[in-house]
């Protein structure tokens, strides 16, 4: 038997060498694929925050919120499933790991509106 090879997702190269510094779980009780998770990622000075739509199968390890040198987003988009075309994994089987299925993910603009130079009223 082959084992399919697993490929990684492009939203973000290296996930590893980030860590988890804000975990938001939105669920829509009237439209499942209206529920996200917003996951904010921080390197150095580099703030990422990333939406994953319609997220399925959240496990969240003992340990969280420790760092998860492991984390690893694997892209789905070929394997012809439903609803699922990325995946939130970790390599590595670190404490307190954060693992998931989800529709889609994208990338959030991450400063708030004073930073960007809007006005706030």
């Amino acid at each position: 038997m082959t084992m399919k090879q697993l490929i990684p997702h492009p939203i973000l190269p290296s996930p590893h060498e980030y860590d988890i510094s804000s975990f938001h779980y939105h669920i829509d009780s009237n439209d499942a694929g209206q529920s996200f998770i917003d996951m904010t990622l921080t390197r150095n000075r580099q703030v990422v925050t990333l939406r994953f739509w319609q997220p399925v199968s959240l496990k969240i390890e003992e340990g969280f919120p420790q760092p998860t040198r492991g984390m690893v987003f694997y892209d789905h988009s070929a394997d012809g499933l439903e609803n699922i075309t990325v995946e939130v994994s970790d390599f590595e089987a670190s404490p307190g790991a954060v693992t998931f299925f989800a529709r889609s993910v994208e990338q959030l603009e991450n400063s708030a509106p004073w930073e960007r130079g809007c006005t706030v009223r």
